[in-house]
C-alpha cells in the first residue's frame, strides 16, 4: 500500500507541473479530494487502475515529456488528514504559504528508498502551529498513569447481547493507528508510521484528533534530531490540548525531551549527588527499560542483550554467594529464578536471529520478561553509583561524607546501650548496615526481622515464666518489706516485656517483610533522620532488656533474701558460690565485650575513605 501511495502521490504532483490537459488535472484534483475525504484505506482498491488510465493517456498525448520531470517532487501533509495523505502542490518558488498545520514534505520518487529528507513548516495561524512550550511537559515512564489513571466500568450498564451468526468481534479500526493489547490487558494505541504510542482511547474523535495534532507538532519541532529508531510516547493531560511525552532512542537506550527536564528526581529515584553524564545516562537507561516494559511491541533490540542480561544475572549470583556485603539487592532462590528466565530467553533468541548484528522484536510477553529484569538491575547500578569515583562496593557504605561522622550514635544511644543492656548497640549496627543512603538491602533486612520474631516469641516465654516465679517469690513466707520491693520491680519488667513482645510481633507482620517495596516503604515511613534510626533500634531492643531487668531485680531479691541470714556458714557457702555463678555468668559478656544480646549480626569491615568527590 505504502508503494502505491507514493507512486501516486508523485505522477499526481508531476501532472500538476505540466501541461498536461484540463481534463487530466481534473481527474488528478478529484482524486486528491476522494483521498482526502475516505482516507487511504478504502480509496486504495481503485488507485491502481486509475494510474494505470492515467500514465497510459498521458503517454500517448506527451511523450517527450514522460521523462523530463526532476527526480523529486514536493508534497504537503495537512493535519487535518491522516498523515499519510499527501497532497500536491505547484513549483515551490511559486507556491503560496502552507495552510496552518501543514508539513511540507520531499519525497523521492524511487520507492524503495523513498524517505522524508526534509522537513519544513509554515504558518498562518500562530494558535495552531506555533510552538508552545506550555503545551507540552517532558513526561518519564516512572510517572505514566497508567496504573493509577485507569478508566472506570458502570456497573449499571445494561448486558449487551450476542448477535446470531456473528463471527466477527474485531473492534472498528482506529484511521493510521493499531490496537495493541498489553502482556499484563492494558490497551494501547500505535502508529506504525509516526512510531508514537499512547494510551489515550483513540476510539473517541475528540482524543484522535487532539493527540494526532500534538504529535504533529512535537515531531516538527524534533525533526532534525529523529530517525527511525525514534518513538514518540503521548500522554493527554486533564486539558486535552496539552500532554505530557518523552522521545525514545532505541539504537542507544536512552529518552529525551525537547525541553529541560527541570525535576529529574524521580528519574533519579531520589538519589542525591547525581551530577555526571555516565551516571544520568544510567538513569535514563532505566527509564528506558521501563518504556519497553509498557509497550513491549514494536521495540527493536540487539540480540545480544539477552546474553548481555544473562551475564550479570551470573554475576550477581556469584558475587552474593561469596559476599556478606554485595550490593545485589536479591537472595539467592531469587537469582536462580531470574537466571532460569535469562536462558530461556537467551534460547529463543538464538533461534530467531542467526545473525546478531540485526535487530529484532521480541514477542510482546518475552520482550516484558527481558525489559523488567534489565529494568532492576540498571537501577541497582542507578542506586550504587556504578561507574562513578565514589561507586558504592559494599552494601553497607555510604557514598555521602556526611554519613561517615554517624557511625557511633549520639550520646543518647550510647546511654540507652548502658540502662538496656547492650542490646541497642547491635540493633543499631545492623539498622545502619541495612539501611543505608535510604537504601535498604531486603535479603538481610528479610532475614534479620525473621530472627527477630524467633527471639521475641522467645523472650515472650521466658517472661510468662519470669511472672510465675516471681508470684511464687512474693508467696514465700518470711519475705520482707526489700524483697518485696524488688519483687514488685521483677514483675512490672517482666509484664513489660511480655507485652512488648506482643505488641512487636504483631506489628512486624506489616513491616513489609513479603516484598522489597513493602519494606523500603516501612522503612522510609520510619526512618527520616539519624535519631530515627537510634529510637529504632532502641525499640528493638526493649524485650530483651526488660526481661533482663526482671532476672537482674529476681536475682537481686534473691539474694537480699539469702543474705539476710545470721548463720555464718550460710553465708560463707552462699557467698562463695554466688560469687563463682556471678563470674561465670559475666563471662560471656566480657567475651563479647559486654555487648550482650540474644542474637549475633555478622558483618564484613568497609574500606576506607580515601578523598571526597
Amino acid at each position: 500500500m505504502v508503494l502505491y501511495l507514493r507512486a501516486i502521490l508523485t505522477w499526481l504532483g508531476f501532472l500538476f507541473n505540466t501541461t498536461a490537459p484540463h481534463i487530466i488535472r481534473s481527474i488528478a484534483r478529484q482524486c486528491i479530494l476522494r483521498i482526502r475525504k475516505l482516507g487511504i484505506r478504502p480509496a486504495q482498491s481503485g488507485l491502481q487502475t486509475l494510474l494505470s488510465r492515467l500514465l497510459a493517456y498521458y503517454q500517448r498525448i506527451s511523450p517527450k515529456n514522460s521523462h523530463a520531470e526532476q527526480e523529486t517532487t514536493y508534497f504537503t501533509a495537512a493535519s487535518t488528514i491522516h498523515p499519510g495523505v499527501l497532497a500536491p502542490v505547484n513549483d515551490l518558488s511559486q507556491s503560496s504559504p502552507i495552510q496552518a498545520n501543514q508539513l511540507q514534505v520531499q519525497v523521492s520518487q524511487h520507492p524503495a528508498q523513498g524517505s522524508i529528507t526534509s522537513i519544513d513548516s509554515r504558518s498562518q495561524s500562530a494558535s495552531t502551529t506555533e510552538w508552545d512550550p506550555k503545551r507540552f511537559k517532558p513526561l518519564a515512564p516512572q510517572l505514566c498513569q497508567r496504573y493509577t489513571g485507569r478508566v472506570l466500568v458502570r456497573s449499571d450498564i445494561e448486558t449487551k447481547p450476542i448477535p446470531a451468526k456473528k463471527k466477527d468481534f474485531s473492534e472498528t479500526p482506529v484511521d493510521g493507528w493499531e490496537g495493541v493489547v498489553h502482556p499484563e490487558g492494558a490497551l494501547y494505541f500505535y502508529d506504525a508510521t509516526r512510531h508514537v504510542f499512547t494510551d489515550a482511547n483513540l476510539r473517541s474523535r475528540r482524543l484522535l484528533k487532539a493527540i494526532n495534532h500534538l504529535a504533529y507538532q512535537l515531531r516538527l519541532k524534533a525533526s532534525d534530531i529523529i530517525d527511525d529508531s525514534t518513538h514518540l510516547v503521548l500522554e493527554l493531560q486533564a486539558k486535552e490540548d496539552a500532554c505530557n511525552y518523552y522521545f525514545v532512542q532505541h539504537d542507544k537506550r536512552l529518552l529525551f525531551w525537547l525541553q529541560d527536564f527541570d525535576e529529574p528526581i524521580c528519574i533519579y529515584e531520589h538519589v542525591k549527588g547525581v551530577k555526571s553524564d555516565t551516571h544520568i545516562k544510567i538513569a535514563l537507561e532505566a527509564q528506558y527499560w521501563m518504556h519497553c516494559e509498557l509497550y513491549p511491541s514494536n521495540a527493536p533490540i540487539q540480540p545480544q542483550i539477552a546474553t548481555e542480561l544473562k551475564h550479570v544475572l551470573l554475576h550477581a549470583h556469584s558475587d552474593f554467594l561469596t559476599s556478606d556485603t554485595s550490593v545485589v539487592p536479591y537472595d539467592l532462590s531469587t537469582l536462580h529464578s531470574m537466571l532460569d528466565l535469562s536462558n530461556n530467553l537467551v534460547e529463543y533468541v538464538g533461534l530467531l536471529t542467526p545473525s546478531s548484528d540485526e535487530c529484532v522484536e521480541l514477542p510482546a510477553h518475552l520482550m516484558c520478561v527481558l525489559a523488567r529484569l534489565m529494568r532492576l538491575f540498571a537501577r541497582s547500578k542507578l542506586l550504587n553509583f556504578y561507574g562513578q569515583a565514589g561507586a558504592r562496593l559494599n552494601a553497607n557504605q555510604s557514598v555521602y561524607e556526611v554519613e561517615e561522622s554517624r557511625q557511633k550514635g549520639t550520646f543518647r544511644l550510647r546511654l540507652a546501650n548502658v540502662f538496656l543492656w547492650g542490646a541497642p548497640a547491635a540493633q543499631y549496627k545492623f539498622l545502619r548496615n541495612t539501611w543505608v543512603d535510604n537504601i535498604l538491602n531486603y535479603p538481610k533486612w528479610y532475614r534479620h526481622i525473621n530472627r527477630l520474631n524467633g527471639d521475641w516469641s522467645n523472650v515472650a516465654i521466658f517472661s510468662t515464666v519470669m511472672l510465675a516465679v516471681d508470684v511464687s517469690f512474693l508467696c514465700a513466707p518470711g519475705v520482707i518489706s526489700a524483697v518485696a520491693v524488688v519483687i514488685y520491680l521483677s514483675t512490672m519488667c517482666s509484664v513489660s516485656s511480655l507485652v512488648v513482645s506482643i505488641l512487636l510481633a504483631v506489628e512486624s507482620r506489616g513491616w513489609g517483610t513479603d516484598s522489597a517495596e513493602g519494606a523500603a516503604s516501612f522503612m522510609a515511613r520510619m526512618i527520616h533522620t539519624q535519631s530515627d534510626v537510634e529510637a529504632l533500634a532502641i525499640m528493638y531492643s526493649l524485650p530483651y532488656a526488660y526481661l533482663i531487668w526482671g532476672m537482674f531485680c529476681f536475682v537481686t531479691a534473691l539474694g537480699i533474701y539469702v543474705f539476710h541470714s545470721t548463720n555464718t556458714a550460710t553465708l560463707v557457702v552462699v557467698g562463695l558460690c554466688w560469687v563463682a555463678a556471678t563470674a561465670l555468668t559475666l563471662w560471656p559478656a566480657w567475651w563479647g565485650k559486654f555487648v550482650m544480646t540474644p542474637w549475633s549480626v555478622p558483618s564484613r569491615k568497609g574500606g576506607h575513605v580515601k578523598e571526597t568527590v
